[in-house]
Formats: C-alpha cells, structure tokens, sequence
C-alpha cells in the first residue's frame, strides 16, 4: 500500500487536492466502466494525468489500469461517489472510491454485488456510515488514521486496500483515457428505499403509479401533515387557519401571515434561549426540549410562506415547502420515514415536471 502522505503529495502534484473523486474497480473492464459512468468508450482519447487539472468544469473522466484495477479520476466532479454508478460497478468487482470537495464535503463508499456495503463522510467517521453491512469499511481501515492531515491521501490508500489499485508512478505515467460523459440518471428510489413497506400501502402506492407534476400537491400537503404533527401543531388555530388560507379575505390572509412570521421569530429566540440551559449531552440528540420548540418555529415559518403564496392573490396550492421542512423532521420513528419517502418521491416528480 502506498503511504497516505506520499499519496496527499501526489494529489498536490496533480492539482487535485481540492475537488477530485477517485474510483477503483477490481478486475473491471475499461471499456464497461467508462459506459457504467455514461461515456462511450470508443469517443476516448489520450490525455495526461498531470493534464486534468486543465478540466475542471467538464464532465471527464480519466481511465487507465492499474494491476488488477481499472482506475476512474475526475477533477471537480463526484460521479464516482453516486450509487447510481457504484452500484452498477460493483457487480463487475469490488468497487471502491473516496470524493471530496472544497465544500469540505466528503465520501469514502465501498460497493459489492450491486450494492452499498458501506459509505461515510470522511471528515465525520464518527456518524453512523450508510450501506448494507455499514461497516463493511473497517477492516480495511485497520492501521488508518483519518485525522492525521493526510486525509485525502488516507482514502486513496483505503481504496487501493480495497480494490488492488497502486496509484504509483508507473500508473501516474499512463496511459490514460480521457472520456466525456453524460450524467447517469439518479435512481427513482435508492437502496434502502426500494423496499421500504410504505410502498405497499396508500397514497404511496398511488403516488408511484403516476408519478409526475400533478401530484406535486398532494405531496406537498401529505409531507405539511406529518411536519405539523411531528412539530404537535396539528391542532394550532393558526395552523388550521393557514391550510385554508386561500378561503380567507386578503385582510385576513395578511394578519395571519404577519401572526405566523411573529410565532417563528418567538420560538425560534425561545429555542435559543432553552439550547443554553440543558445538557452538553443529550441523548438522543433530537428529544431535546428546545428541539421540539426549534421544529415548531420551523413549521411556523413554512406555514406564513404557504400563506404569502396567496397574498395578494390566492393560488393554486401550496408552494415547494420540503426543503424547508427537511430540519422540523428529526429524529427517528414511521412519521420521519414517511416523511423522507414523500420527500424522495417528490423530488422525483418535481424532475419530472
């Protein structure tokens, strides 16, 4: 295995130490990986490693082989981090590859079979990782250190553990194949999804049959729903009146958009104010008594923007409020599941739209 500091180095020399994305695959073939990444083999060309750094703000992939690897490099670029194309990767051999950005956005992922064993954000090992076996990373970990400094040079050693590739100077001579290429689509449902019971059931059965823009508002409700119920603002008179804003007169609508705002600014101070008297420690994080408090001035605000959709006229419904919901909907349990099932299938028919 090379040395992390020597491989932190080679990323210096490259240029590539602020945004790249490696990826490994054991016993692959060049011509199938380049189309698992969305290129066609036969538009490939020469270039230089050293020479990538020139393409940062184009969708390129460098290939080459690399002992019993065929080695994937992007500058600026992460596609080698998506599951849309580590998992189609892997049932070509074991996958590996490490991301980064100057975002200081991370991803160590290890793929096999056709599915995620194991991927987590490098600067925070600490979080619980995503996959199969999540844990499937450790003991090619054994003797890594992700603090040391070298932390990018730590993910290339970890991918040459796991695949067999040496980024060495032999490979870093060549040859290589430079490939433009187009964006693998996201997957309707990732793994972990695909098989969750909810699909089995109403309106998520409905939903999936005819995905697409007309059912963007009942999501947007459904998903409103859960969050006032996780936030336990079901049965807040301001809340009932906001889900029936366009009913009201403008006089109306206006007080109650200006009474929503005024809730979110006071329960948000309120938050604040209860985070400073408890513990450090507050196990689990999201049971907090500030954090109800801090979901409650979430919903709050989302439901004054529901309401200045329909000022001064009313519209047709509710504008896109998931994002915004995302931080009301911590913590676990089936509310917060459903919650982020509407969501993926949401921004699926907002694609589609």
């Amino acid at each position: 295995m090379t040395s992390p500091q020597h491989l932190q180095s080679l990323l210096a020399d490259l240029g590539l130490e602020q945004a790249a994305t490696f990826t490994a695959v054991h016993g692959g073939d060049e011509d199938t990986v380049i189309r698992l990444f969305g290129g066609n083999p036969e538009h490939s060309r020469p270039l230089l490693l050293e020479e990538l750094r020139e393409h940062y703000d184009r969708d390129l992939i460098l290939v080459s082989r690399s002992g019993p690897a065929v080695i994937v490099v992007e500058n600026n670029n992460y596609q080698g981090s998506r599951q849309e194309v580590l998992r189609p990767l892997s049932r070509h051999g074991r996958t590996a590859s490490v991301y980064w950005n100057v975002n200081a956005v991370s991803q160590l992922s290890l793929a096999e079979d056709g599915l995620i064993s194991s991927a987590f954000e490098m600067i925070a090992p600490e979080d619980i990782p995503f996959g199969a076996p999540p844990d499937a990373w450790q003991p090619l970990l054994e003797g890594l250190t992700l603090d040391d400094g070298h932390l990018w040079g730590t993910g290339l050693a970890a991918v040459e553990r796991a695949t067999g590739a040496r980024f060495d100077n032999s490979w870093v001579r060549g040859p290589h194949r430079a490939v433009e290429i187009t964006r693998v689509p996201e997957y309707l449902l990732g793994q972990g999804l695909i098989d969750s019971p909810l699909l089995k059931r109403e309106p998520f059965i409905s939903y999936l049959a005819s995905l697409g823009p007309s059912l963007l508002q009942p999501m947007r409700r459904h998903a409103l729903d859960l969050a006032l119920a996780h936030a336990d603002l079901r049965e807040h008179p301001l809340a009932v009146a906001a889900l029936t804003a366009a009913t009201l007169p403008v006089g109306a609508r206006a007080r109650l958009h200006r009474e929503l705002t005024s809730l979110y600014e006071q329960a948000h101070l309120r938050a604040r104010a209860m985070l400073i008297g408890e513990p450090q420690v507050f196990e689990p994080e999201w049971e907090r008594p500030s954090h109800l408090v801090f979901r409650q001035a979430i919903v709050f605000g989302v439901l004054a923007r529901c309401v200045a959709a329909h000022l001064p006229t009313p519209t047709g419904g509710l504008p896109d409020i998931l994002s915004f919901l995302v931080t009301a909907m911590t913590g676990d349990g089936a509310r917060v599941e459903e919650f982020w099932m509407v969501k993926h299938l949401h921004d699926a028919a907002r694609t589609a739209a």
